[in-house]
C-alpha cells in the first residue's frame, strides 16, 4: 500500500512539474525575408546550434523538415519544425534524450524593426522529475546557450558565416607564472565591457606582456562573477602599480581548448570545456580556478586557450 501511494505521488509530482519557460530576443540588421529564409532552412540549422559547437565530432542526420544529432559531448537529442508562417514565425518541436531526457516547444518571431528584424525565441521546456532540484540551474545554463545561439544566428544572417571556432587541445602541462593585475567582482550585468576596460588598463601599465584571467566565481544563477585579469611575468616586479596585485599561479595539467573569433563569442569556448567535463572528458580539479591565456594582442577578435585545472 506504501509503495502504491509513493509512486502515485512521484507520478503526480512529475506530471505536474512547471515548466522552464525562456524568450530571448536578438535584432538582425537583415529584410525580414532572408532571415526567415535562414531560419526555415533545417539544413542551416546545425551551424548556429549553441550544441553542436562543442561536439565537432557528433553525428548528424539532417533532412528537410528535421535534423537529429548524436555524440559523446553534446549527447542526442532530434529538432523538428512543425508549423510555420511566412515571414512571421517557425515553430519546432525539441527533444533532448542524453543527458537527459527533456521536451521544449519552440517559437521563432519575427517583426520588422526598420531596416532590421527583431527575432525572439520562445521555448518552454519540460523536464524530467528527478531534475526537480536543479531546475534555477538548468533554466540559466540553458538561457546562456540560446543567448549563444542568437548570437551566432545573427552573424550567420549579417555575414554569411559564424566567426566561432574551437580547438580541443586536451590534456597539457600549464607552467607555473607569476602575474601582476587586478581584481574585479561584480555582476555579470556589463561584465564584457567591464573586462574589456580591465584588459586596456592592464595593457596600459605592460603593453608588452601577456594577459591572462582568472576566474574565481562565474554564478549563472546569481548574475555573479569575480576575476583577476593580469599580465604574465619572468619574474615577480620591485614595484606594483596602485590599484594593482600580484599572484601566483602554480604548475599543473590542464584541459585545454582554444577559441578564435570575437569576444562576443568566447562564451562558446567556456560552454564546451564545462560540457566536456560533464562529459567525463576530464576531471575538473577546484584546487584553482579555471583561467585564460590571451596569446595574441586583438582583443577585437582574440585567439584564448581557455585552461581547466585537472585532477
Amino acid at each position: 500500500m506504501q509503495l502504491k501511494v509513493c509512486l502515485k505521488t512521484i507520478f503526480m509530482l512529475g506530471t505536474g512539474m512547471p515548466k522552464i519557460p525562456i524568450s530571448k530576443t536578438q535584432v538582425i540588421a537583415s529584410p525580414i525575408e532572408k532571415v526567415f529564409e535562414v531560419l526555415r532552412d533545417v539544413q542551416s540549422c546545425p551551424s548556429w546550434s549553441p550544441w553542436l559547437i562543442v561536439d565537432p565530432d557528433c553525428k548528424l542526420d539532417v533532412k528537410n523538415d528535421y535534423y537529429s544529432w548524436e555524440g559523446a559531448i553534446c549527447g542526442s537529442g532530434r529538432m523538428e519544425l512543425v508549423e510555420e508562417e511566412a515571414n512571421e514565425s517557425i515553430t519546432y518541436n525539441l527533444s533532448f534524450l542524453i543527458p537527459w531526457k527533456s521536451q521544449a516547444n519552440i517559437r521563432i518571431s519575427l517583426e520588422v524593426k526598420g531596416d532590421a528584424t527583431e527575432v525572439t525565441w520562445t521555448i518552454e521546456h519540460s523536464l524530467s522529475f528527478f531534475l526537480f532540484w536543479k531546475k534555477k540551474s538548468i533554466r540559466e545554463h540553458l538561457e546562456a546557450d540560446y543567448d549563444r545561439g542568437l548570437l551566432m544566428l545573427k552573424d550567420l544572417i549579417e555575414t554569411s558565416l559564424v566567426p566561432s571556432n574551437l580547438e580541443f587541445l586536451g590534456r597539457e602541462p600549464s607552467p607555473s607564472f607569476v602575474g601582476v593585475g587586478i581584481k574585479r567582482a561584480g555582476s555579470m550585468n556589463g561584465f564584457e565591457k567591464d573586462i574589456g576596460t580591465s584588459y586596456q588598463e592592464v595593457k596600459d601599465h605592460y603593453p608588452e606582456g601577456q594577459v591572462f584571467s582568472v576566474y574565481y566565481t562565474w554564478d549563472l544563477v546569481k548574475k555573479e562573477v569575480a576575476y583577476f585579469i593580469g599580465v604574465r611575468l619572468d619574474k615577480t616586479p620591485g614595484v606594483i602599480p596602485d590599484g594593482m596585485e600580484l599572484i601566483n599561479v602554480p604548475g599543473m595539467e590542464v584541459y585545454a581548448l582554444r577559441h578564435r573569433g570575437p569576444y562576443r563569442h568566447l562564451r562558446n569556448g567556456w560552454s564546451a570545456g564545462r560540457m566536456h567535463g560533464r562529459a567525463k572528458t576530464f576531471r575538473q580539479s577546484k584546487r584553482f580556478p579555471p583561467f585564460e591565456i590571451y596569446e595574441d594582442e586583438n582583443w577585437e577578435e582574440p585567439v584564448v586557450k581557455i585552461c581547466l585545472p585537472m585532477k
